[in-house]
């Protein structure tokens, strides 16, 4: 390139010195040639937003074609509106790590120019990245700056946008009264200014916060009203898909499965005109818990597996893996090579001009200046050939490396989750087994207090039956009077002989070979047992079956688990209520039905609660052991446990053990 300067140096002295007035001409139009090329970059920018929610990749190459004029230019504020506008195109996408870079390079050029509503929006941009990231401090912290520019600059615009982003956080850190306040406050905002974007986007979070706080009716009401009453395609289309999903879940939660999945359909709609990588993976979720709750199983595990691998991807560093799956970083690709050509085909005519110009100075100059050109652009080519290659050598090797370490660390993380797994089974084990000691020593304590216990009953006995035939015998005068204390003397003795009685039953060792056993017997035993946490509270309602029937089992571990159900059934109820009990005998089942009119048991722990360990208590009340070990003891006599409930009105516990058939 060297060569090329005396030539252009001699050229410039040739073409400007004889006419200072062309000069003075020529900066004129260079500057309207900079300005209608200004113009023409912030129309592709202003096409980009309008295409951006009908033509993602349409609006991609054209704010990359923009950036690729606006960097010829050198000029900074248009670069910067270019890396705004591109980020907003992938966080689209969600691509989250490309979004990032754009938005920050903007920033950082927003910085320097001092341009505080500029730097707002891209504040905005990024803390939504994080805030999808479910890196809500972080998200809220841009929010923050937000609100602080939109003062600054009175922009109130800017403040409910910071403000609806704040109570986003705050709805998924689980402060829903804060994000409820803050939804109400940017709602009443915008009708003020009667901006129908932040307008409709508050109303649909209020909607959430109220389906996430257990008030999915409410939050229906609220939804259906976004729904009808605004033209969401024209005020604000990324809000639909987001929209519809809300209304499946929250016709979910109450159970309507029929409208639930009407609107699952109207969300994958939505998501085929304006697609969104984070609402997608929310549809499969939906769609999954549809397709279980239907028992559609082959269904639930394919929309499962989609779930499942846009979540990955969306986590996941290498967002161009992502993009192939859907076929969008091919288009990507192929937009910016045609953007190459273009470039340089209008480098190409540029240089045809500026060829025309020379021509009109003089022919052997032009001569001159083409033959170094030609000269320089062999050399250059061979230059960048050999460049290329050795470039394409060091790039297959990276790959290959980098194809290793990625073997060796899914190796590695194969390993430890293997030994995670071993030692969470141990400890789980060692826990069951110090449970199980502990239970064994509670039985031989409770056999050996139940049998000393029964002695002094005994002497109790005997000695108010002498004393009653002694007062009848020589006081009989006295016998009415006396006869009400050895009637409560006899009832207390009673009661103390049914409570050793069902301690007994429930110590019974577990070695004791099966009998047959009477399950009316069983669970009134237990009763006795709990007559303390019962009485005085608790109404015991009892519809036995008068059906014959033979069930043998291991009466001490029925007791067991009958006990521990009964027990649940008690602690679930705050204050007064009910507990009824029924027995239905078939042919060869015996049913037994606990319900109970306690606080119910959420539908999203209803799958946990047989797992060894997991409890609802505060630490130290409980082991959560209990049920675990009662469905081991029903697995055990080759019966069933099953478990209806709903939260505030009750939980309803199936027993079912086979008889033995009559011969």
């Amino acid at each position: 390139m060297l060569n090329i300067l005396p030539c252009l140096f001699a050229l410039a002295l040739l073409f400007n010195s004889p006419d200072i007035s062309g000069s003075v001409n020529s900066n004129k139009i260079f500057q309207d040639s900079t300005e209608v090329f200004k113009r023409r970059i912030e129309d592709k920018l202003n096409m980009s937003e309008d295409l951006k929610n009908s033509d993602l990749k349409q609006a991609m190459a054209i704010a990359k074609q923009a950036l690729v004029e606006a960097q010829s230019l050198n000029n900074n504020r248009l670069i910067a509106e270019c890396k705004l506008t591109i980020g907003k195109c992938y966080d689209y996408l969600g691509g989250n790590l490309e979004a990032l870079d754009h938005l920050t390079e903007a920033l950082e050029i927003y910085n320097e120019l001092n341009d505080k509503v500029k730097k707002a929006q891209t504040y905005k941009q990024i803390g939504s990245i994080y805030y999808y990231s479910q890196e809500y401090e972080i998200a809220f912290n841009y929010y923050e700056n937000v609100y602080k520019c939109g003062q600054e600059v009175s922009d109130t615009l800017l403040i409910i946008e910071a403000l609806i982003g704040k109570g986003s956080v705050y709805g998924n850190t689980n402060r829903m009264d804060s994000a409820l306040i803050t939804f109400e406050e940017t709602y009443t905002l915008a009708r003020q200014f009667k901006n129908k974007a932040t307008e409709v986007q508050s109303l649909f979070y209020m909607g959430d916060v109220n389906l996430y706080s257990g008030k999915p009716m409410d939050a229906i009401e609220i939804f259906h009203q976004v729904e009808n009453n605004y033209d969401l395609k024209k005020i604000n289309s990324k809000i639909i898909s987001s929209l519809y999903n809300s209304m499946t879940n929250a016709y979910i939660k109450t159970g309507d499965i029929k409208s639930a999945k009407r609107y699952s359909q109207k969300a994958k709609e939505s998501l085929i005109e304006f697609p969104r990588i984070n609402q997608k993976i929310t549809y499969y979720e939906l769609k999954f818990r549809i397709d279980t709750l239907e028992r559609n199983y082959k269904l639930a595990v394919e929309s499962y597996l989609k779930y499942k691998s846009l979540s990955d991807s969306l986590n996941s560093s290498a967002f161009k893996e992502r993009l192939s799956n859907f076929e969008t970083l091919y288009e990507l690709e192929r937009k910016e090579r045609e953007i190459d050509r273009l470039t340089l085909d209008n480098k190409l005519k540029d240089f045809s001009i500026k060829q025309k110009q020379l021509v009109n100075y003089g022919s052997i100059a032009l001569i001159v200046l083409l033959f170094v050109i030609v000269y320089q652009t062999i050399r250059s080519a061979h230059r960048t050939k050999e460049k290329n290659r050795i470039l394409q050598e060091q790039q297959e090797e990276l790959a290959t490396a980098n194809e290793e370490l990625i073997s060796t660390n899914e190796e590695l993380h194969n390993q430890r989750e293997e030994l995670e797994a071993v030692l969470s089974n141990l400890q789980n084990a060692q826990k069951q087994l110090i449970h199980a000691e502990k239970m064994a020593s509670l039985g031989v304590l409770a056999a050996g207090v139940a049998h000393e216990i029964n002695n002094p009953l005994n002497f109790i006995k005997g000695g108010i039956v002498g004393i009653e035939g002694y007062i009848k015998d020589n006081l009989n005068e006295h016998y009415d009077q006396v006869s009400p204390l050895i009637e409560g003397i006899n009832t207390g003795v009673d009661r103390a002989a049914a409570i050793v009685t069902s301690l007994n039953h429930y110590s019974r060792r577990d070695d004791l070979p099966i009998s047959k056993c009477d399950i009316h017997s069983v669970i009134d035993n237990c009763l006795v047992m709990l007559h303390n946490q019962l009485k005085n509270r608790i109404e015991i309602s009892k519809k036995y079956s008068q059906t014959q029937y033979i069930l043998t089992c291991n009466e001490g571990k029925l007791h067991q688990a009958i006990l521990n159900i009964l027990a649940n059934a008690a602690q679930a109820i705050d204050g007064k209520g009910k507990i009824d009990i029924t027995t239905i005998v078939t042919d060869t089942i015996v049913e037994i039905l606990i319900s109970d009119s306690g606080m119910g048991i959420d539908e999203e722990i209803m799958p946990k609660i047989l797992d060894p360990f997991f409890t609802t208590k505060e630490p130290g009340k409980g082991t959560g052991l209990g049920l675990a070990i009662t469905h081991n003891i029903i697995q055990e006599h080759n019966g069933t446990l099953d478990f209806v409930s709903a939260l505030n009105k009750g939980t309803t516990v199936t027993i079912k053990l086979p008889l033995k058939q009559n011969e």
